[in-house]
């Protein structure tokens, strides 16, 4: 049997590029395969009154994040409220230089900022959860420490 020379010539010419786009797609999929990519998502955290976390970003840099106050927990003091108010709190973003901006959130835009970037990064204002209102704390303010925020960052 012999070759027609027309037949190889198209056969290389098609073969030669498919192999090419083939060998580039493996190299792309390995480059980017699950155990190796970045998480992409936003990150949930969870900051107690008064502390500070680390959130480490894709990129490798960590932002440190610190829970300074509440400035208002969103609850009507009366018993006979018909609904309650929106949180307001502040957070620090504690970095390497002697500045250490102060951010006020909350998930009413006319009251705070619901979402702050940070670093390069956002900072989301997810909840504020408070301790339950007891009869023989309703005249006394909540301590910081018992008061968690829940937030969202970008990576």
């Amino acid at each position: 049997m012999t070759v027609v020379p027309r037949f190889l010539t198209h056969a290389t010419l098609i073969a030669g590029p498919t192999a090419m786009f083939l060998a580039a797609c493996t190299l792309l999929l390995m480059m980017t395969s699950p155990g190796r990519a970045e998480p992409s998502e936003p990150r949930r955290i969870e900051i107690r009154g008064g502390e500070s976390i680390e959130v480490p970003g894709a990129d490798g840099r960590v932002i440190t994040l610190r829970f300074t106050r509440v400035i208002n927990d969103g609850r009507c003091a009366a018993a006979t409220c018909a609904r309650t108010g929106s949180p307001v709190v502040e957070i620090q973003a504690l970095g390497t230089s002697a500045r250490t901006p102060t951010f006020r959130l909350s998930p009413a835009a006319h009251l705070a900022a619901p979402f702050v970037p940070v670093q390069g990064r956002f900072v989301a204002f997810g909840e504020l959860v408070s301790p339950p209102r007891e009869l023989t704390t309703a005249g006394r303010p909540t301590p910081l420490g018992d008061y968690v925020l829940r937030l969202t960052v970008t990576p």
